[in-house]
Order: C-alpha cells, then sequence, then structure tokens
C-alpha cells in the first residue's frame, strides 16, 4: 500500500510574514504554499550566513534589554515574583518582536523574486504589482525604479502589450 505524500506544514517563521501584499499576488495557494515553505526553509538553514547573523542580532537585542530592564527594576522596589515575572513578559516579547522584524526584512525581497520567477511582474524595489502597465512606460510608478530586465520581458509577453 502507498501512502499519499504528506502535505507540508506551513513553516513557523511564516507566521510573522502574515499581511505581506507580496503574498496576495501568487496566482493560486499552492504557489503561495510553495513559495512561504521555500522561504521558511531558506531563512532557517544554519548553512547561511545571514542566520548566524539573525541569531547573533537577536541574542544581542535580549541581553541588552534584559540589562536594561535589570537595571529599571532596581530603581523600584516591588516583590521578586513580580520583577520576574515583568522581566520574563519584557523578554519574550522583545525576542519575538526582534524575530519578526529580522524575518520581515529580507521575505518581501524574496518573495518578489520568487512572484518574478513565475512570471508574475512586481517592482522588486517595493514590490508594486505591475501588471498590465505598458513596457514603455519603463519604470515602476509608485517608487520611479525603472524595470529590471525579467519584468520588461514579462510584460512583453503579457496579452494587450
Amino acid at each position: 500500500m502507498v501512502r499519499p505524500k504528506a502535505k507540508p506544514r506551513p513553516h513557523l517563521l511564516n507566521l510573522t510574514l502574515a499581511g505581506l501584499p507580496e503574498l496576495d499576488y501568487f496566482e493560486t495557494d499552492k504557489q503561495r504554499q510553495e513559495a512561504l515553505w521555500s522561504l521558511g526553509r531558506e531563512a532557517g538553514s544554519p548553512a547561511r550566513g545571514s542566520y548566524w547573523l539573525a541569531v547573533a542580532v537577536l541574542a544581542a537585542a535580549v541581553t541588552g534589554v534584559r540589562y536594561l530592564i535589570k537595571w529599571l527594576l532596581a530603581q523600584v522596589y516591588w516583590p521578586a515574583f513580580v520583577e520576574e515575572a515583568v522581566l520574563w513578559t519584557v523578554l519574550v516579547v522583545t525576542f519575538l518582536y526582534v524575530l519578526r522584524r529580522l524575518h520581515r526584512s529580507g521575505a518581501r525581497a524574496e518573495l518578489r523574486t520568487k512572484l518574478l520567477a513565475q512570471a508574475v511582474p512586481v517592482c522588486i524595489g517595493c514590490g508594486y504589482l505591475l501588471r498590465g502597465l505598458p513596457v514603455s512606460s519603463g519604470r515602476c510608478p509608485e517608487c520611479g525604479r525603472p524595470f529590471d530586465d525579467c519584468v520588461i520581458e514579462i510584460l512583453g509577453r503579457e496579452p494587450g502589450a
């Protein structure tokens, strides 16, 4: 008996990408999920230098906030359990916030690259959907960046161009 291939679960880091407009530009849910899975796998790979840079930034941010909170808590006189609760709450919130910012920082450009690979014309600079624009316009109407070669090729293939 052959088991059907299991559908990949969404990567945990992709929870930080909710709300990015680039996610709406994928033509199918399957394409979107594949791009998100690939992005999560790439971002969480210890083989990449950016992974270790992100770990260092995350550790530095949490350590810095820990010392700041400890100093601030030394200025007030609260019961020890309240101080511990405040400290851990702030550390967890800081960790999650910095993790989200780090993950989203490169994800937008990666999503735009994946969209271009699937022949969806987007501005690589700002993410503006360029579908329906004439090739002769030459620039993104949102940010003014000149069209990349792949955008020109995609727009040249669109019907009515």
